[in-house]
């Protein structure tokens, strides 16, 4: 807790350090700024009623669960920081009551245009047809949050409007995404630590290795990128969430796990980002918004969650679909044929716009 007498209490509702979640850091990282104005309380399992103010963190996995549940007590201010969570309800599903399992099943069952009885009968459904994405239906599941919440923020303007037409009657706030300067920016140490050549050009995927990312497709554009140049490397800076077959002798480097400092450094260190996904998830990215914000190069998916980012930067843009690959592999030459540059912070990222923002909706 972080104690000002003078101040109203704020429960802040979320995961929490050593939780794997990038989510988790963005809290701890917000803390110092809401104490300007809050005595902050890490609630995760205190009753809501129990401060004058209430913050919910809402996420699209299980470490959400227990805030999840609080903005169920009591409505509050939520910021979603990714609106299709359908993946925090597939790993909950058991945790939830009836009712809410219930209403899932409907939402999904109405997005497939089936009907749903329990949840085995959509694990048949999805065995029946591998090409749907389970993780990406908009089966409107966000309304369960948004229904209960008294204001809801989300980083992206896109998805701002596009829930403010779904919702007419919520209050939906765009939430500038902050990003903390990494010091040392570019410290080289970090490529002797993980044997990566100095003069190699790295691009680098953050974050969780989930299937959402599309890492096949960045494998497959990889291999097949015709004469690939001998200084480029692939970095995978993440921990896995499933298994993927990554192919050995291609200059795919997985570094597992990372402590934070060494993902921040490792983060403003390579020289291209690229982040692929599906329509529906993307536009809360840390990862993105960090490289963005130390002017770090980024290939990005061409779908309207993410087009937000296509005035911060050096930003490219791949289509989801037949041409995926090739516009990839185009990318990625095009990236490499430009002289490697220096990480630079864009102070517009810095915490203090996001504190200002806020603030003012919690009640000062």
């Amino acid at each position: 807790m972080i104690d000002r007498a003078d101040r109203p209490t704020l429960g802040i509702y979320g995961p929490r350090l050593p939780q794997k979640s990038g989510v988790s850091t963005y809290i701890e990282r917000s803390l110092p700024y809401l104490a300007e104005a809050f005595t902050c309380v890490r609630a995760r399992n205190m009753p809501p009623e129990s401060f004058e103010n209430v913050l919910y963190h809402l996420g699209n996995n299980g470490t959400h669960h227990a805030a999840f549940r609080a903005l169920r007590r009591r409505p509050g201010p939520i910021i979603l920081h990714e609106y299709n969570n359908l993946d925090y309800y597939y790993q909950c599903w058991d945790l939830l009551d009836d009712n809410e399992q219930g209403l899932l099943l409907a939402l999904v069952g109405r997005s497939l245009g089936i009907v749903l009885r329990d949840r085995e009968e959509l694990e048949r459904h999805f065995a029946r047809h591998p090409e749907v994405d389970r993780y990406c239906i908009d089966a409107c599941c966000e309304q369960v949050a948004i229904d209960s919440a008294t204001v809801t923020f989300v980083h992206s303007e896109y998805v701002a409007q596009f829930l403010q037409d779904r919702y007419p009657n919520a209050q939906i706030e765009t939430l500038p995404f902050p990003v903390t300067r990494i010091g040392d920016a570019g410290e080289p140490g970090i490529r002797a630590r993980l044997d990566l050549p100095p003069d190699a050009f790295l691009f680098g995927v953050f974050g969780f290795i989930g299937e959402y990312k599309r890492i096949e497709k960045i494998i497959e554009a990889w291999q097949r990128w015709p004469e690939r140049p001998a200084p480029a490397v692939l970095i995978l800076a993440g921990e896995r969430q499933y298994e993927l077959s990554v192919p050995a002798g291609q200059s795919i480097v997985e570094t597992g796990y990372l402590s934070d400092d060494d993902f921040d450094q490792l983060l403003v260190s390579v020289d291209c980002g690229i982040q692929l996904r599906f329509p529906t998830l993307g536009e809360t990215s840390g990862p993105i918004s960090a490289l963005i914000a130390h002017r770090r190069p980024i290939i990005l998916s061409d779908i309207p969650e993410m087009r937000g980012y296509a005035e911060c930067g050096d930003v490219s843009f791949v289509p989801v679909g037949d041409t995926e690959i090739p516009a990839l592999i185009d990318a990625m030459s095009h990236q490499l044929r430009h002289a490697r540059r220096a990480p630079e912070y864009n102070e517009s990222f810095a915490w203090d716009t996001w504190r200002d923002t806020i603030t003012k909706r919690l009640g000062t």
